[in-house]
């Protein structure tokens, strides 16, 4: 099933003439708005800009419903960058990272990113800053800190990705999440379970698939992306890694993330292609924002289809032109002694993600980098060494509010022969 995540919006009516893709809204007080987000590319699947609101036909359970407005480009974008560093991953992260400063160009000055890694366990590596605040250069220090030894949990990572966007996401942006992933899992995979954590995020997802990463020897010689070889599946996983010998590779599944991406309203593409991350973001700023009423009488929580198209005249134009979106809605959740749509909401953000009822719950093991006894100053304990790891996202759900991430301090990497350093720790002789 696919889905739609969308946005209240409070007490808001439009003028009465045609408003064009490129002209502010104008408010009123009387009236609810929804957003649905929707991305429109052409037979050769390139994005179809410059559309106004009399290009596109809205239905919502069936029956048609008047757009109020269409907008495009004018949404600020949070955007999470979420990279795997698990085994074999190297060669991939190190293509996104040597295209990460042109790609970046594609946004504008009101534009976030933060930037998560996972293996078995999700890192903030970067906490939301200004897209021209150096995060090439934050992209670029990833290969430079972690191992690219362990395993990976694909579907705990992207819950991870969306709870971050839940609590340090902007109300009035646009939401986003970039995966850059082999979509090999070792853990159990939930397409449907993601699915819905996104809809309540009103969060888009867009894939980057590396799709031999599972096929290639990884830099120890382990075949298959074999983990941190033998040792690593005695530490770590599985009883069916452990009789492979420890070797990752022979026990994981595919995480369904390019099936996750389209439902969501998004894409995915092959991380080989020298244009994907610039692709990519360029089509997340090409997104139209179509609002709608909110009907009468929908009950709170209550699940709603929308089905988006084109106009017959802009299909005469496009020919073959397709629009991708999420195609259902959640209705708000409102207050106690309010009705629904009575006060502004955030229609899919009705529940937590760290709360979602699909989100396994399963105890996390230590991760490669969370070895508890290690010190740590790189980027995710800017100010000094600390006397534990680096918090897991799952750690983190009871973080501060959000702070102007641009005033973080930027630490110099450890030296390099820093026993401490990220990575495999020698084992102590009482061990």
């Amino acid at each position: 099933m696919a889905w739609k995540g969308s946005v209240l919006f409070p007490m808001a009516l439009f003028c009465l003439t045609p408003v064009r893709a490129d002209e502010p809204v104008v408010f009123r007080s009387d009236v609810s708005l929804v957003r649905i987000d929707a991305q429109v590319v052409d037979r050769d699947n390139r994005a179809i800009t410059g559309l106004g609101l009399q290009d596109f036909v809205l239905r919502e359970q069936g029956r048609p419903q008047p757009i109020r407005s269409v907008d495009a480009e004018n949404l600020p974008l949070d955007l999470v960058l979420l990279l795997d560093v698990s085994a074999s991953m190297r060669p991939h992260v190190e293509r996104i990272a040597s295209a990460s400063r042109e790609a970046m160009r594609q946004l504008r000055e009101q534009d976030r990113v933060a930037i998560m890694v996972f293996d078995r366990v999700s890192r903030v590596w970067m906490d939301f800053r200004s897209s021209q605040s150096g995060v090439d250069r934050e992209v670029e220090r990833v290969l430079d800190y972690e191992t690219f030894h362990g395993g990976t949990d694909i579907t705990r990572a992207l819950y991870d990705a969306v709870d971050y966007v839940q609590r340090q996401g902007r109300r009035d942006a646009r939401n986003a999440i970039v995966i850059v992933t082999d979509d090999q899992t070792e853990r159990d995979r939930n397409v449907e379970g993601v699915e819905r954590a996104l809809t309540r995020a009103d969060a888009v997802l867009s894939a980057l698939i590396a799709p031999d990463a599972m096929r290639r020897p990884s830099p120890q010689g382990y075949p298959n992306g074999g983990g941190a070889g033998p040792l690593g599946g005695i530490i770590f996983g599985s009883p069916r890694g452990r009789r492979n010998g420890g070797q990752t590779g022979s026990h994981t599944q595919p995480a369904g993330t390019s099936e996750i991406a389209r439902a969501s309203g998004g894409d995915s593409m092959p991380v080989s292609d020298s244009y994907a991350l610039e692709d990519t973001l360029a089509r997340l700023r090409q997104r139209y924002a179509l609002y709608f009423s909110l009907p009468p009488g929908v009950r709170a929580g209550e699940e709603r289809d929308i089905a988006v198209q084109l106009a017959d005249a802009a299909l005469g134009r496009y020919p073959g032109a397709d629009v991708h979106y999420r195609r259902t809605y959640l209705a708000p959740v409102s207050t106690e002694g309010s009705p629904a749509g009575s006060a502004p909401a955030v229609v899919s953000q009705s529940g937590s993600a760290a709360n979602d009822p699909d989100r396994p719950v399963l105890r996390r093991r230590p991760g490669v980098s969370q070895v508890p006894d290690r010190s740590y100053d790189g980027p995710l304990n800017a100010g000094g060494p600390s006397t534990s790891a680096p918090a897991s996202v799952a750690q983190q759900s009871a973080a501060v509010p959000p702070t102007d991430s641009s005033q973080q301090a930027n630490p110099a990497p450890p030296p390099a022969t820093n026993p401490n350093a990220p990575g495999w720790r020698k084992a102590r002789p009482d061990e």
